[in-house]
C-alpha cells in the first residue's frame, strides 16, 4: 500500500506546524548570552583578586586579540564574546532553517 500525496490544506498544515527560527534574533540571543557569560567571568575574577589573576581564562587573549583578565578586557571580553555568539546563533539558526525546509513534504 502506497501512501497518497499529502493535499494543499495538509501542506498548509506541516507549514505552520515546522517552525521557523530567525536567524538574526537567534544570533543576538547567543551573542548576548556568551558575551554576558564572559563578562561576568572575568569580573567575578577581577574582583575575587589573587596573583596571577585567572591565568587560565587570560589563555583566551590567544584566540581573543586585545583580552585580558582585567575591567578593560571584561568589555573586550563581552565584544568577542558576542560576535563568536553571534556567528553560532546566525549559523546554527540557517542550518535549522535549511533542515526543516528540505524535510517539508513537497506536493
Amino acid at each position: 500500500m502506497s501512501p497518497r500525496p499529502a493535499t494543499a490544506e495538509e501542506r498548509a498544515l506541516v507549514n505552520r506546524a515546522v517552525a521557523r527560527l530567525r536567524s538574526a534574533i537567534l544570533a543576538l540571543a547567543f551573542g548576548l548570552v556568551s558575551g554576558s557569560g564572559l563578562l561576568l567571568a572575568t569580573v567575578w575574577l577581577v574582583l575575587r583578586g589573587g596573583d596571577p589573576v585567572g591565568p587560565h581564562l587570560g589563555l583566551l587573549g590567544i584566540y581573543f586579540p586585545g583580552y585580558e583578565v582585567s575591567w578593560a578586557g571584561s568589555l573586550v571580553g563581552f565584544a568577542w564574546g558576542f560576535a563568536v555568539g553571534a556567528a553560532v546563533g546566525g549559523f546554527t539558526g540557517w542550518v535549522y532553517n535549511r533542515v526543516a525546509a528540505a524535510r517539508q513534504p513537497r506536493g
